[in-house]
């Protein structure tokens, strides 16, 4: 997938896997990077590829073994997953997640062996 090919998809969040999936597969450029914009209430995102040479540390938190699946949202740090790698099963499910503090974000993505790994970059 050439970056600059790329114009601005509008996709459900739902589908956010399997889209990525397909960018790292066409891309020449790991990790990716990206801007993904909430619209509306109805579940949609915007997503834009772009330009990179950043690299994401090896380190990073699982997010399926994060305190926030197992406590009260409110006692929630989203700082936790902010500025460094987080893996993930389910990018859906992460991404959630974050657009439940966010209406904007700016990421790298990578998938490594069996797992998403994701790092917010920017918030909005």
């Amino acid at each position: 997938m050439d970056i600059g090919s790329l114009e601005e998809k509008k996709i459900h969040i739902s589908n956010l896997d399997e889209f990525l999936a397909s960018a790292l597969l066409e891309c020449q450029e790991k990790p990716i990077k990206l801007s993904i914009q909430k619209e509306g209430i109805e579940g949609y995102v915007s997503v834009n590829l772009l330009k990179s040479d950043e690299y994401m540390e090896e380190d990073g938190i699982d997010f399926e073994l994060s305190p926030c699946e197992c406590i009260d949202f409110d006692n929630m740090e989203i700082s936790d997953f902010l500025y460094k790698p987080v893996y993930s099963s389910s990018a859906y499910e992460f991404f959630d997640f974050i657009f439940m503090f966010f209406s904007s974000i700016e990421c790298l993505v990578d998938f490594t062996e069996d797992a998403w790994k994701i790092k917010i970059l920017k918030t909005e």
